[in-house]
């Protein structure tokens, strides 16, 4: 029987088994490092007091639908026109914010003026592609209007509670 003479730092196995939690230590790095350069933008650090933001947000939805407010949004080219069904008692014009729902970098908002009795007319600074969120608001920010907006549209997308 011949027996190995060769020390154990020039054979192969030895390596491979130290190469395998040398690439895994690696990796982690790396997988931290693209962690901390990249954080997500859905992630807060105060959940509860995000809830109580939610909850007040929530009456303002209310104070729509006891406002009985109904509006359509449309879209078009880098306009947005919102349509409300009856003439409210509404002020000289309307706040809109656009949510992207994972770029906040995207997020942007407005004012939409009045263009007659039931329509209100915003430009907007850029045109919107793919899935947005809309919260349209009045100026003193008593009541709220919402709508996840498919873009582009054709057609009218009603604004709900």
């Amino acid at each position: 029987m011949q027996q190995d003479t060769k020390p154990w730092y020039k054979q192969l196995w030895p390596w491979l088994l130290i190469a395998i939690p040398v690439i895994t230590a690696i990796k982690a790095v790396h997988t931290v490092i693209i962690m901390q350069r990249s954080s997500p933008d859905l992630v807060v650090d105060d959940y509860y007091k995000q809830g109580k933001a939610i909850n007040m947000q929530l009456a303002k939805y209310r104070e729509a639908e006891l406002r009985n407010l109904q509006a359509s949004i449309l879209i078009a080219g880098n306009k947005a026109i919102i349509h409300f069904a009856k003439n409210s008692v509404l002020e000289g014009e309307v706040h809109l914010d656009f949510y992207h729902p994972t770029i906040a970098a995207s997020d942007f908002a407005l004012n939409a003026q009045r263009s007659g009795e039931q329509l209100y007319i915003a430009e907007l600074p850029l045109t919107p592609d793919g899935k947005w969120q809309l919260v349209v608001s009045d100026a003193s920010n008593e009541w709220k209007l919402r709508a996840v907006l498919a873009l582009p549209a054709t057609t009218e997308t009603k604004l709900g509670y």
